[in-house]
């Protein structure tokens, strides 16, 4: 081995959580090593996997540019050991740990660079966004992706819409939209500032389980809410999005589906609006103060903190009124509800929406997309913050 690569032991942070020297490099228990000492699957002293020695600082950087580099450990070592657990990037056999350190020194570098970049291209966007909302947003609703009443209801509405909506009362619009007609009804009467009389009786509305968004910068991007009409994935695609909250704090929500509305109170300019339904999330409850980043968003625990936010569903202070009504199971199991949901796990997925914290916004509110992913076994949900 190399003379600077032995000067490097005393520096390794890593040495003393490695086993003693194995006799093989690929795991394949043959008596030749490629490398001449520690295989690239080396195994503690219980017979861990190398690989899942590095598995924290990989859940730290997740979704990062860094998840799958443990370049900077990997010199620690006293010899490359390649790619433990096919997890990290493969050099080749004659590479020690100088070149891995000339490459986590160049990594490092750009980290840095992309941080600075992305710091000051974050501070222009807030300003933007605190001093003027943008005006020329440009909602496509996708018409191919037009909701329906159920069919034991339909023929109280017309032209395809739910309208009008006191007529539906406590069922719920859609196995998409599993809110009932009062409710949204209420929801966009608060949002919108309009009667509720003339929202139940006269207002038209169509719903969407997809939307364009054309920002006035010029980006778009193509939002779906729906658990059985996606293309891909068995069909199941629901979006997460950013909120501003106003005086710079932002909130999570994930999207229900895109409204339109016709016929609206006399006096409103616009001959038609649009909106969108969400569902909100909120901070979990923790045993100590969760710490806030400046958008006063919930940050995770250290190494966490550095990249993500932990939230959980919002819940309202009661019970929905349309989960109590007679025959509410019967109900739904005709209407299929939630037939995407398998049958033993069925009755905690309709649990789980009984206190829903739903509302309906303006799509000017609507930051960007959130990268947030649920944990069913805790129904917490990790946000990652920055993609690269």
């Amino acid at each position: 081995m190399p003379t600077y690569a032995r000067s490097l032991t005393h520096t390794n942070r890593g040495w003393s959580t490695h086993t003693v020297e194995e006799t093989d490099s690929d795991g394949d228990g043959g008596p030749a090593p490629k490398l001449r000492g520690r295989g690239h699957i080396e195994f503690s002293q219980k017979g861990i996997p190398h690989g899942s020695l590095h598995f924290p600082e990989q859940v730290k950087w997740a979704g990062h540019l860094f998840m799958h580099d443990t370049c900077a450990p990997e010199a620690a070592h006293k010899t490359n050991i390649k790619v433990p657990m096919d997890r990290v990037r493969k050099g080749n056999d004659q590479e020690t740990s100088g070149s891995m350190i000339a490459w986590v020194f160049r990594t490092t570098t750009w980290g840095k660079i992309i941080a600075n970049v992305e710091r000051e291209y974050a501070g222009l966007q807030r300003k933007k966004r605190t001093t003027k909302k943008p005006t020329n947003l440009l909602v496509k609703v996708h018409r191919s992706k037009i909701h329906r009443p159920t069919p034991d209801v339909s023929h109280l509405f017309r032209d395809n819409t739910f309208s009008p909506l006191s007529a539906g009362g406590d069922n719920l619009l859609t196995p998409d939209v599993r809110v009932s007609y009062y409710e949204l009804a209420t929801l966009i009467s608060k949002a919108m500032c309009w009667p509720i009389g003339h929202v139940q009786n006269d207002l038209k509305v169509r719903l969407y389980c997809s939307a364009q968004l054309l920002f006035p910068s010029g980006a778009t991007r193509t939002y779906w809410s729906t658990d059985s009409r996606y293309p891909y994935f068995g069909g199941s695609r629901r979006d997460m999005v950013q909120v501003d909250l106003g005086n710079g704090n932002i909130g999570a929500a994930q999207l229900v589906s895109f409204i339109e509305m016709e016929d609206l109170p006399i006096g409103v300019v616009d001959r038609r609006a649009q909106a969108v339904l969400l569902r909100w999330l909120t901070v979990p409850p923790h045993p100590q103060r969760v710490s806030r980043d400046p958008h006063n968003r919930p940050m995770c625990e250290y190494p966490l903190s550095s990249n993500h936010c932990l939230w959980q569903w919002s819940e309202a202070e009661e019970d929905r009124q349309s989960f109590q009504i007679r025959g509410f199971m019967n109900l739904v199991t005709t209407q299929r509800m939630w037939a995407h949901v398998p049958a033993q796990h069925r009755r905690r997925a309709i649990d789980s929406e009984i206190r829903a914290h739903y509302n309906v916004l303006q799509y000017a509110n609507i930051i960007d997309h959130a990268n947030i992913a649920l944990d069913p076994t805790t129904g917490h949900m990790l946000h990652t913050l920055q993609m690269i």
